[in-house]
């Protein structure tokens, strides 16, 4: 873990701003804060031009030649720029440098960037790598997918890595093996889990769903528009989804081009533009001949009159809810009906559960639009696939249970039972499975330690904001209308279901340098509590292990929507993919102060509640400390002046100006701030 150390530094006079540098142990800044930069002209390149003035703190030289990684708009005239280290043109895996700026200014960035000295040069080939793996998967039905070149570091040893994708619906991973020796260095999961016409239709909780958007025929957009558009079959592809007359192509290198085409757009065979997303899935690139949609065809997904597909948005992509009773993806059919009605009592025939998914996949893409902007799985209108009541299999995966395949952006339900009801049957749950689809889109936290419990919890806490906004303010449970009894976890008391609440109590899970199944990836499902109660105590307020923290505001809905918009910021713009608890603090706060930069009793809260669970320190008010900066100075009085005649001080100004306790901040506490300093 980085030792962190912090500095603050005092600029200006007339108009004071603190700026808090933070450093690793090797003096290179990881966090800065304050009024750092001014842009001028164009944006990227005023960008630039600043890391490049700083490239001694950020200790790398060439840290302003960076690849963009991306360029958004936030909410408030706040844009976020990443930018992703490279080595010798090779990426190097979630090392970033995060600027973020509100109006013309920098207001705070991010590093977590080292220096490499590292030959480039692989010994093992990408066949080679993929040979290193296939043995794990002879009998199975996994695909191979080779992703790239990278560099990766571990232990604070660079490594030229393959990286290498094991994909099948039920137990995807990514390999990284090492180029130079053939080691697997690493490998993480891409499975994230759950324990245990307009028509209209009853749900699982046998509530009435009025409003059903389903289509009426089989003319709907086919979910393979999305898989199989691309014309793939030549060289440049290995001639991937067609019949390579039973031919291995085994050692083909796939070598797509830019051509004329957009950034994140490649040429097909046919010199056509499509999205570079499609090279993630199953088939392409990995030399064989084969379906890109795994082993099932999707025209021999079955029909009815009546079909559970949602076209009424394609901004935000289509949702297509699927049926898999009787098995696991086998005998697939769209969840359907003779009529517009779906309520068929039927299990084999999904009614109920498809009701529930589809309507909950509606009322999340809608929160996730109408609140944040976001458009679809990965946030530019990729269409929802839900394939609801999957049963047990040999070898298949616990019916008592709810997942989302990173590799396929696919949510899967199984059917429940012995105390469950089908997995689709809570709003919470539904909205869980699919923000693992945007953190995969988003930050990228690896689900394993203390990263993939904040991508737990992250999926837990727009559970439960898109249930709040649907359910009369939702509750503080998540899960509890799967289970006929209880739930699977509580916000207000983690502890209850075996969660921790700080990182001292005994539930806490350690750091584990080796994350399987058998260790829930070292506690994700564990300590996404101690986030889990962070979020409980910004919007409700309480008081924690001795710690008071406020609410965001007085009311709960306004609380709620403070907290919504910075945990999206923090996940969409400042999150790495293996950042901790320690890190992620300081980068809900860098999100906070870059969101609501004049409002001060929103960082404190946030800091107090992390410091409640044993996670960074409490901001203490001093009375006379205007500026707060740990020191009352002259500076302070310059504050004070400056707040007198601005007039309308906020709660916090005066708390810390009013010194003589008369309810108003004017030159008598001027003279009380000067005998404090004095005396």
């Amino acid at each position: 873990m980085h030792k962190l150390y912090t500095i603050i530094l005092l600029l200006g006079i007339s108009f004071p701003v603190v700026n808090v540098e933070t450093s690793t142990e090797w003096e290179r800044v990881y966090f800065s804060s304050g009024q750092l930069h001014h842009l001028v002209g164009e944006p990227e390149s005023s960008v630039r031009s600043y890391l490049k003035s700083i490239q001694d703190k950020l200790g790398h030289e060439n840290a302003h030649k960076f690849p963009l990684d991306y360029y958004k708009d936030g909410k408030y005239g706040t844009r976020h720029f990443s930018f992703q280290q490279t080595y010798n043109g090779f990426p190097v895996f979630g090392r970033y440098i995060r600027v973020h700026i509100r109006g013309n200014v920098i207001t705070s960035l991010s590093a977590n960037i080292v220096n490499i000295d590292l030959s480039v040069v692989p010994i093992i080939t990408e066949s080679g790598a993929m040979d290193i793996i296939q043995p794990a998967y002879i009998f199975t039905s996994t695909y191979l997918k080779y992703k790239n070149l990278q560099i990766y570091i571990q232990n604070s040893i660079p490594h030229l890595v393959h990286s290498v994708d094991a994909v099948s619906f039920e137990d995807s991973w990514r390999y990284l093996v090492d180029a130079h020796t053939g080691e697997i260095i690493d490998k993480f999961p891409l499975i994230y889990e759950e324990g245990p016409v307009i028509g209209n239709g009853i749900n699982l909780l046998n509530e009435a769903i009025d409003t059903l958007y389903v289509y009426e025929g089989s003319s709907f957009t086919p979910i393979g528009q999305d898989l199989v558009t691309p014309y793939l079959l030549c060289e440049e592809y290995c001639w991937d989804y067609g019949d390579c007359g039973g031919g291995s192509y085994s050692d083909c290198v796939v070598s797509p081009q830019q051509g004329n085409c957009e950034d994140g757009y490649i040429l097909d065979c046919n010199g056509e533009c499509f999205n570079d997303w499609y090279m993630q899935f199953p088939g392409v690139g990995n030399g064989f001949c084969n379906d890109p949609w795994l082993d099932y065809a999707e025209e021999d997904i079955a029909l009815g009159p009546y079909n559970m597909v949602d076209e009424s948005n394609p901004v935000l992509g289509n949702i297509y809810t699927i049926n898999s009773y009787g098995g696991f993806y086998t005998d697939l059919s769209y969840v359907n009906s003779d009529t517009p009605v779906f309520t068929a009592s039927s299990t084999s025939l999904s009614h109920k559960s498809g009701v529930s998914a589809h309507d909950y996949q509606r009322k999340t893409l809608d929160y996730f639009w109408n609140h944040h902007g976001y458009a679809g799985i990965d946030g530019n209108g990729k269409r929802t696939i839900s394939v609801v009541n999957y049963t047990n299999v040999a070898g298949g995966l616990d019916q008592r249970n709810a997942f989302y395949n990173a590799a396929l952006d696919v949510l899967t339900y199984g059917l429940g039972g012995n105390g469950y009801r089908p997995f689709c049957a809570a709003q919470d749950i539904v909205t869980h499975e699919f923000t693992h689809g945007y953190t995969a889109h988003t930050s990228g936290l690896i689900y394993r330690n203390q990263a993939g419990a904040m991508n737990e919890s992250m999926s837990d806490v727009f559970g439960y904001m898109v249930e709040a906004e649907y359910q009369d303010g939702g509750d503080w449970t998540q899960g509890e209308d799967v289970h006929y009894s209880g739930a699977s976890r509580s916000f207000i008391n983690p502890p209850q279901y075996n969660q921790p609440d700080h990182v001292d109590h005994p539930y806490f899970v350690p750091y584990n340098p080796n994350p399987q199944w058998n260790n829930d990836f070292g506690g994700v499902h564990y300590n996404s509590g101690i986030t889990n109660k962070i979020m409980y105590l910004v919007i409700a307020g309480d008081t924690h292990y001795g710690i008071e923290v406020p609410p965001l505001e007085e009311n709960l809905n306004a609380s709620r929507e403070v907290a919504a918009n910075v945990w999206f910021a923090w996940s969409s713009y400042y999150l790495d993919p293996e950042d901790d608890f320690e890190i992620g603090r300081e980068k809900m706060l860098q999100a906070c102060n870059d969101l609501y930069p004049d409002n001060f009793n929103y960082y404190q809260t946030i800091t107090s509640a992390w410091a409640s669970t044993g996670i960074g320190s409490e901001i203490v008010y001093t009375p006379g400390d205007l500026n707060q900066d740990q020191s009352i100075n002259i500076l302070d009085i310059v504050e004070l002046v400056n707040i007198i005649l601005n007039g309308n001080p906020d709660e916090t100004q005066l708390y810390l100006g009013d010194l003589n306790s008369d309810g108003s901040i004017n030159i008598l506490d001027i003279i009380e701030l000067v005998n404090l300093i004095l005396g």
